[in-house]
Protein backbone atom coordinates (compact mmCIF):
# COMPACT_ATOMS: atom_id res chain seq x y z
CA UNK A 1 0.00 0.00 0.00
CA UNK A 2 1.52 3.43 -0.91
CA UNK A 3 0.69 6.42 0.84
CA UNK A 4 -1.09 8.98 -0.45
CA UNK A 5 -0.44 12.90 -0.52
CA UNK A 6 -3.78 13.44 1.56
CA UNK A 7 -2.66 10.61 4.70
CA UNK A 8 1.01 12.11 3.79
CA UNK A 9 -0.74 15.89 4.86
CA UNK A 10 -2.64 14.38 7.86
CA UNK A 11 0.93 12.24 8.92
CA UNK A 12 2.36 15.98 8.74
CA UNK A 13 -0.32 17.76 10.35
CA UNK A 14 0.41 15.75 13.35
CA UNK A 15 3.77 15.38 13.01
CA UNK A 16 4.22 19.33 13.48
CA UNK A 17 1.37 19.11 16.52
CA UNK A 18 3.14 16.58 18.41
CA UNK A 19 6.38 18.19 17.99
CA UNK A 20 5.12 22.08 19.22
CA UNK A 21 3.33 19.99 21.77
CA UNK A 22 6.69 18.24 23.25
CA UNK A 23 8.88 21.87 22.31
CA UNK A 24 6.61 23.22 24.70
CA UNK A 25 6.99 20.89 27.26
CA UNK A 26 10.40 20.73 27.28
CA UNK A 27 11.05 24.36 28.05
CA UNK A 28 7.88 24.09 30.77
CA UNK A 29 10.04 21.86 32.46
CA UNK A 30 13.04 23.84 32.18
CA UNK A 31 11.28 27.06 33.19
CA UNK A 32 11.11 28.88 29.60
CA UNK A 33 8.11 30.08 27.61
CA UNK A 34 9.67 28.91 24.14
CA UNK A 35 7.28 31.46 22.80
CA UNK A 36 9.44 34.66 23.73
CA UNK A 37 12.46 34.66 21.35
CA UNK A 38 14.86 35.50 24.01
CA UNK A 39 13.79 32.65 26.29
CA UNK A 40 13.58 30.24 23.33
CA UNK A 41 17.57 31.35 22.41
CA UNK A 42 18.63 30.69 26.04
CA UNK A 43 16.74 27.38 26.55
CA UNK A 44 18.38 25.50 23.12
CA UNK A 45 21.72 27.46 23.66
CA UNK A 46 23.93 24.36 23.69
CA UNK A 47 26.47 26.09 27.04
CA UNK A 48 22.89 26.44 29.06
CA UNK A 49 23.87 24.85 31.93
CA UNK A 50 20.44 24.60 33.05
CA UNK A 51 19.52 22.37 30.25
CA UNK A 52 20.63 18.97 29.93
CA UNK A 53 21.94 17.95 26.14
CA UNK A 54 19.53 14.66 26.79
CA UNK A 55 17.76 12.87 29.52
CA UNK A 56 14.41 12.42 30.14
CA UNK A 57 10.84 15.18 28.89
CA UNK A 58 8.94 12.40 31.21
CA UNK A 59 8.62 8.57 32.59
CA UNK A 60 7.38 7.94 28.87
CA UNK A 61 9.37 10.34 26.92
CA UNK A 62 12.68 10.58 26.39
CA UNK A 63 14.90 13.71 24.52
CA UNK A 64 18.35 14.27 23.00
CA UNK A 65 19.65 17.72 21.16
CA UNK A 66 21.82 17.36 18.65
CA UNK A 67 22.64 19.70 15.97
CA UNK A 68 20.21 22.30 15.21
CA UNK A 69 17.51 19.44 16.35
CA UNK A 70 15.85 18.10 19.29
CA UNK A 71 15.09 13.86 19.12
CA UNK A 72 11.89 13.03 21.50
CA UNK A 73 11.35 9.11 21.13
CA UNK A 74 8.18 7.90 23.09
CA UNK A 75 8.99 4.50 25.22
CA UNK A 76 5.85 2.58 25.22
CA UNK A 77 5.04 3.20 21.08
CA UNK A 78 8.61 3.90 19.94
CA UNK A 79 7.57 6.56 17.75
CA UNK A 80 10.04 9.30 16.87
CA UNK A 81 9.84 12.76 16.46
CA UNK A 82 12.80 15.08 15.48
CA UNK A 83 12.02 18.58 15.75
CA UNK A 84 14.35 21.52 13.73
CA UNK A 85 14.67 24.15 16.18
CA UNK A 86 14.79 27.03 13.68
CA UNK A 87 11.44 27.85 13.26
CA UNK A 88 10.08 28.49 17.03
CA UNK A 89 7.43 28.86 18.38
CA UNK A 90 5.83 26.80 15.23
CA UNK A 91 8.08 23.76 14.75
CA UNK A 92 7.54 21.97 11.69
CA UNK A 93 10.20 22.66 9.14
CA UNK A 94 10.00 18.91 7.11
CA UNK A 95 13.15 17.06 6.85
CA UNK A 96 12.25 13.98 5.03
CA UNK A 97 14.77 11.60 6.63
CA UNK A 98 13.09 12.12 10.03
CA UNK A 99 9.61 12.21 8.32
CA UNK A 100 10.07 8.81 7.46
CA UNK A 101 11.21 7.93 10.98
CA UNK A 102 7.99 9.41 12.14
CA UNK A 103 6.01 7.29 9.42
CA UNK A 104 7.89 4.03 10.66
CA UNK A 105 7.56 4.73 13.95
CA UNK A 106 3.69 5.43 14.50
CA UNK A 107 1.70 2.58 14.32
CA UNK A 108 -1.54 4.45 12.17
CA UNK A 109 0.85 5.07 9.21
CA UNK A 110 3.97 1.98 9.01
CA UNK A 111 1.61 0.24 7.01
CA UNK A 112 2.30 2.78 4.40
CA UNK A 113 5.79 2.94 4.00
CA UNK A 114 7.35 -0.37 4.51
CA UNK A 115 8.32 0.14 0.27
CA UNK A 116 9.02 3.83 0.40
CA UNK A 117 12.62 5.14 1.43
CA UNK A 118 13.28 9.00 2.51
CA UNK A 119 13.71 10.24 -1.18
CA UNK A 120 10.87 8.92 -2.30
CA UNK A 121 9.22 11.75 0.42
CA UNK A 122 11.12 14.73 -1.71
CA UNK A 123 9.16 14.95 -4.42
CA UNK A 124 6.05 13.98 -2.57
CA UNK A 125 6.49 17.42 -0.23
CA UNK A 126 7.36 19.13 -2.82
CA UNK A 127 3.90 18.00 -4.54
CA UNK A 128 2.07 19.14 -1.15
CA UNK A 129 3.53 22.44 -0.91
CA UNK A 130 2.87 23.20 -4.52
CA UNK A 131 -1.12 22.35 -4.11
CA UNK A 132 -1.12 23.99 -0.65
CA UNK A 133 -2.23 20.49 1.41
CA UNK A 134 0.66 22.16 3.87
CA UNK A 135 2.18 25.14 4.56
CA UNK A 136 6.35 25.28 3.96
CA UNK A 137 7.93 26.45 7.48
CA UNK A 138 11.07 27.95 6.33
Amino acid sequence: MRISLEILAKAINEYRIEGTELMERLGNKFGYDISINEQYEEFITKSNPKVPRKGKLSERVNYAFHGGECHFHKKKTQQNIEVILSSPPKFGKIDSWFLKSYLDSTEEYKKYCDKLNWQDLKPMLVELYRVGLIQEIK
